[in-house]
């Protein structure tokens, strides 16, 4: 399988976007909670917002490339560790993208288009697939990240046991 790189320009333009938000507090908090193995949701926005964009560009989908780097970035805003089951937090896996989009408008000003990118990200957990074309992006690259953060799991675990 040939491998898919971004230019020097695209690179520039993905970091230029992210750093928007990368470094406020309110994203920068999100390296508290755990969100797949020992990867923190922090470090799992940035990896969706990045697949994301190289996907589309790999793909030639024509998008909004502004607004589907800050929906993928902000897909899992919410601020608490899923895994603590004494958190009250129930079913995060269908409520979170509602949660997400609530603090992304109160915290960053999204647009409805932003919003719209966001919400259906769980499909088919959720019922609903999503509207747009950056939202199926999104959705796809958010499964492609898990599987990729699970896999590195899997191979620290057995690299742990080699050495021993």
């Amino acid at each position: 399988m040939k491998t898919f790189n971004l230019t020097e320009e695209q690179k520039e333009f993905f970091f230029q976007e992210i750093k928007k938000i990368i470094y406020t507090p309110n994203f920068i908090i999100l390296k508290q909670f755990r969100h797949h193995g020992s990867i923190s949701t922090y470090t799992h926005a940035i990896k969706v917002a990045y697949f994301s964009y190289r996907f589309s560009i790999q793909h030639k989908i024509k998008v909004n490339k502004r607004e589907l780097i800050k929906a993928a970035l902000l897909h899992d805003l919410y601020f608490y560790d899923w895994h603590d089951k004494d958190n009250g937090v129930h079913l995060h896996g269908l409520f979170h993208p509602k949660k997400a989009v609530k603090n992304a408008i109160h915290l960053y000003n999204i647009t409805k288009r932003e919003q719209r990118h966001m919400a259906h990200h769980m499909f088919p957990l959720t019922l609903i697939p999503p509207t747009t074309k950056e939202g199926w992006i999104i959705c796809i690259c958010d499964k492609l990240s898990a599987i990729s953060d699970y896999k590195g799991i899997r191979l620290a675990k057995k690299y742990k046991k080699r050495k021993k």
